[in-house]
């Protein structure tokens, strides 16, 4: 990792070698987490309520996600969105 930013409350994370970025921003209670590829948003995350104290937290790690986001399937799904366009669409 490399060129990690502090200014609050918005934080950016570059990877070396790679076009790939996290931004994290923290807006009110939320934190909102961008993952960016090439300039273009992936994948992104609210946490609601994130600024206070977690209650439970031995049990919460049961109900924590997970989530994994292929960008190949992402890819995938975008040729086929746009193969089916037609000009009369707009």
């Amino acid at each position: 990792m490399q060129n990690i930013q502090t200014s609050e409350p918005n934080k950016h994370m570059h990877f070396a070698g790679t076009d790939l970025e996290i931004q994290a921003e923290l807006c009110d209670k939320s934190v909102t987490i961008n993952v960016m590829k090439s300039g273009t948003c992936v994948h992104r995350l609210t946490i609601d309520d994130a600024v206070g104290r977690l209650e439970h937290g031995w049990i919460a790690d049961l109900f924590a996600r997970e989530d994994r986001v292929a960008l190949s399937d992402l890819t995938h799904q975008a040729e086929e969105y746009v193969g089916g366009l037609t000009i009369n669409q707009g």
